[in-house]
């Protein structure tokens, strides 16, 4: 007997528990947030832990081995959807166009009656354009824009909004990323031991990260001049070690440790290049009340931040003056009502409640 209450299965083709980058964040976030209890996240990954609603698929690698991943998905998104009525499948980005598109038409075809919803995280399209060829990135094109011609699509950003509706000829839905509050947690580590330190996340396998990463390591003497012991450290997956002593690299840390770091830092500093999307990086710093000072792009997209003191937008050219102008400024803090504001505007809860009843009246 079919529950007539609906189903809802999230997809993510990387893992998203237990965290290890921006889209694990903003998947498994969203998918903890998501109020209704008739839930699954279905996650590609080779990780041994196993949590309730969470169904792990062994990741298998190369070309074949995505595919068959993407028919074994289906499988299992079939099987869970067949004690329900009605059923909501969403599909998590960060993935190329392609693996999305197939995945879609698969389901599409083997499970009758479902509603498919692209929770994009960017414009791949975008994102292709920094780091393949013109070739690659035409496709990318073509098949995000069958995408969101086939199916309900989102976006994160006014911009992005724009770009679909102009070049994509449809209406996302505009869904902005959105924090949810975590504890902090000290993290220990005998190499930081209450030294001043700046502070850059991000995955290094994301193009835009290692733009930036890359940046920081050029621009290492204009801030060893200003501040002679700072320390630089870095979390997030695929950094490897540097041969610099004041560099540091964490690796993967956990949420809770993220969040202590963010807010003991001496600068969160992010020259992210011109990308797609929002920056959660950003707006998980200016949340949790640190001092940043970033590109003008890391800043695209992101709400209520006019009357920020804490923030300086900077550039190669600015970077040893506006490091001289922290200086003077550091004691200055943001308005406890600009935060709150900001804050408020960034809940993801709240966020997640709104999109859940958008698309509860489709049904």
């Amino acid at each position: 007997m079919q529950i007539n209450s609906p189903g809802y299965c999230f997809v993510s083709l990387y893992q998203s528990y237990p965290s290890y980058h921006g889209a694990s964040d903003i998947t498994y976030n969203f998918f903890n947030s998501w109020p209704n209890k008739n839930k699954k996240l279905f996650q590609i990954t080779n990780s041994k832990i196993k949590k309730k609603k969470i169904f792990n698929i062994s990741n298998k690698f190369g070309f074949l081995g995505t595919l068959y991943n993407l028919f074994l998905i289906t499988y299992h998104i079939k099987k869970y959807f067949n004690k329900y009525h009605k059923k909501v499948l969403i599909i998590e980005g960060a993935s190329w166009a392609g693996y999305i598109y197939f995945l879609t038409n698969l389901c599409k075809i083997f499970i009758k009656d479902v509603i498919i919803i692209y929770h994009a995280h960017n414009l791949e399209y975008e994102v292709r354009k920094l780091k393949n060829n013109f070739f690659i990135s035409y496709i990318t094109f073509i098949l995000e824009k069958l995408i969101y011609k086939s199916y309900i699509g989102t976006c994160v950003s006014a911009k992005d909004y724009k770009f679909i509706l102009k070049n994509y000829g449809t209406k996302p839905i505009l869904f902005e990323n959105g924090i949810i509050n975590f504890k902090d947690e000290p993290l220990i580590n005998k190499k930081l031991n209450k030294k001043k330190f700046i502070l850059f996340c991000g995955s290094y396998s994301y193009w835009p990260n290692k733009i930036a990463i890359d940046e920081i390591i050029k621009q290492r003497k204009i801030f060893e001049n200003i501040y002679p012991n700072i320390k630089f450290v870095f979390t997030g997956e695929g950094i490897n070690n540097f041969k610099y002593k004041n560099f540091l690299n964490l690796g993967i840390v956990k949420k809770t440790n993220l969040v202590w770091l963010i807010k003991n830092c001496f600068l969160f500093y992010a020259p992210m290049p011109k990308a797609p999307g929002t920056k959660l990086k950003i707006i998980e710093a200016i949340y949790h009340g640190a001092k940043v000072i970033c590109s003008k792009h890391a800043l695209v997209g992101i709400k209520n931040i006019k009357n920020m003191k804490s923030i300086i937008i900077t550039s190669e050219n600015k970077l040893k003056y506006n490091l001289n102008q922290i200086k003077k400024i550091k004691k200055k803090k943001n308005k406890i009502k600009d935060l709150k504001m900001f804050r408020k505007h960034y809940d993801l809860n709240k966020k997640t409640i709104n999109f859940y009843e958008k698309i509860n009246k489709l049904l």
